[in-house]
């Protein structure tokens, strides 16, 4: 049974977080990926010190840095939401069972509520920062390091550059149920256009004439790449194909990928 098929940029990214109740927590501002023999997606990442280096640039320089002049801790890391938690995915992401309170809350109360004055902050055992240490961050990826990364096929002719990453539903298990969200592709485009919307890719969805038309032709020439047909995921990304034997992104939801949806 083939698991259900989302594209991170159109489905996943800066899409709003919340619990069961639908009480915001936060927006997903990066995915964590487990790298290896079958990458997936492990952890939503928020705040600025995901968003800062997806920016990039003096803006996500700034966000960051400013970012870490209140974290006192070595090495701090963004909050992260446990995929393993992640009870459904739609026009936003709903959150099921008890998300753990130091990745989001606890932080914004220890490191932007308690410093400020009259706050209560600062009292001996309230709102002291825990320490952060390096043998509980795990050594992982972040997708968007993904994005912009040029691909060439197997001869090391150009193909483009990664501008989506599709992921399937049919990875490792996470908890008892849930399996994780494998990165089962890669959407390239020929030439660095700005964001693709989706107009572009099969002939699903209520988008308009014109603005369908021009973002087609603007795009045209991308390929989908199967994680199947990359050969050294460095950078550039090295594939095992030809240019040519590579799906036509505009085939892609007529060829398996019909499932995915915004």
């Amino acid at each position: 049974m083939t698991g259900r098929v989302l594209h991170a940029h159109l489905h996943l990214l800066d899409r709003q977080v919340v619990r069961a109740d639908g009480r915001l927590l936060c927006k997903v501002d990066d995915l964590e990926i487990e790298t290896g023999e079958v990458p997936y997606v492990t952890a939503i990442l928020a705040g600025p010190l995901a968003l800062g280096p997806r920016v990039g640039g003096v803006i996500g320089r700034l966000m960051t840095g400013t970012t870490r002049l209140f974290r006192p801790e070595e090495g701090p890391a963004p909050p992260r939401v446990p995929m393993s938690l992640v009870a459904e995915i739609g026009g936003a992401v709903t959150v099921g069972g008890d998300v753990p309170e130091a990745s989001l809350e606890r932080w914004v109360r220890d490191h932007l509520v308690d410093p400020l004055p009259g706050s209560g902050g600062g009292q001996a055992g309230a709102g002291a920062p825990r320490p952060v240490r390096r043998s509980e961050v795990p050594v992982r990826d972040r997708l968007s390091s993904l994005v912009g990364r040029r691909v060439v096929d197997r001869d090391g002719g150009p193909v483009g550059q990664v501008a989506d990453v599709q992921l399937t539903q049919d990875g490792p298990l996470l908890g008892e149920t849930t399996q994780a969200l494998r990165l089962s592709g890669l959407v390239v485009a020929p030439r660095h256009t700005g964001q693709l919307f989706g107009y572009e890719r099969g002939p699903g969805g209520n988008s308009p004439a014109l603005v369908r038309v021009v973002i087609r032709r603007l795009h045209q020439g991308s390929r989908f790449v199967a994680w199947e047909q990359i050969g050294d995921a460095g950078d550039p990304i090295r594939l095992t194909e030809p240019r040519a034997a590579l799906l036509p992104l505009e085939e892609l939801f007529t060829r398996g990928d019909a499932s995915a949806s915004a």
